[in-house]
């Protein structure tokens, strides 16, 4: 089992609310009921900044996206899926800036 882990951050002109709400529902959803989720992914995490930490100023992240596959090849197939190109990457871009967000893959190894 690998772990992708996507640390995301928001579009420049969107308040964090507007981030959250937009990530929490609208993407959600289409993550949730999307043919290639359900073909590949087997585990969907989102992780949302705290709204205190707004406080201190600018984040270097929003949030952070936690997915699950079998393989890396599953990973691969995920994103090259003509049902994900179509409806979740899409979206991926009306709410993230893309050129600061930074996808990697991992393995984990539980310590406690």
């Amino acid at each position: 089992m690998i772990k992708l882990i996507v640390a995301i951050k928001r579009k420049p002109d969107m308040t964090p609310e507007a981030f959250h709400e937009h990530w929490r529902t609208t993407h959600a959803e289409l993550v949730r009921t999307n043919p290639a989720s359900r073909k590949y992914i087997r585990k969907y995490v989102q992780c949302h900044t705290l709204a205190a930490e707004y406080a201190q100023g600018e984040v270097s992240f929003d949030g952070t996206a936690e997915l699950w596959f079998d393989s890396v090849e599953d990973k691969d197939r995920f994103f090259s899926d003509p049902d994900y190109l179509e409806h979740v990457s899409p979206d991926e871009a009306r709410f993230a800036d893309m050129s600061t967000t930074a996808f990697f893959v991992t393995e984990e190894e539980s310590i406690i």
